[in-house]
């Protein structure tokens, strides 16, 4: 049976929260660490092959809105908390079928989509965030799996 690459793109699973917790966790720790580098821990996908210019719901786009620029990202990012965690899509592009970890997250009054993993440099074995998307949502982000509910 041959796979649909397109549609294995699109396969959203739900993690089971130690997994989210071990994923933010070993984010923050990059990211956070006391030798971070911007250049060689951090990877921002700015802009996409897809993206059209005037599209408000980019990465750049959004960015420009919040008057952000990437450190900013990487502050959100240190924010975030398993109650953020929306969903996993598994990356088909990248070779081990590895997993985006999407998250939600209000940034000055407004939904922000976020999806991050972790990569590994292929000479030195290190890891370091792999942010592809910090946009504002295109719809309402309803589901929470995590989310404590009052």
């Amino acid at each position: 049976m041959l796979l649909d690459m397109e549609a294995v793109t699109k396969l959203s699973v739900k993690s089971e929260k130690s997994a989210v917790e071990e994923f933010l966790e070993k984010m923050k720790s990059i990211l956070e660490s006391e030798d971070f580098n911007m250049e060689r821990d951090f990877v921002f996908q700015e802009l996409r092959k897809k993206d059209e210019p005037e599209d408000p719901y980019t990465n750049v786009n959004t960015l420009l809105a919040l008057n952000f620029d990437t450190s900013d990202v990487v502050k959100e990012l240190k924010k975030l908390t398993v109650e953020n965690y929306c969903e996993s899509v598994v990356d088909n592009v990248a070779e081990g079928f590895n997993v985006f970890y999407v998250f939600g997250r209000r940034v000055k009054k407004r939904d922000v989509y976020i999806k991050v993993r972790l990569k590994r440099r292929v000479k030195t074995q290190n890891e370091f965030v792999f942010c592809i998307s910090f946009h504002f949502a295109r719809r309402p982000i309803t589901v929470y799996p995590y989310k404590k509910r009052n």
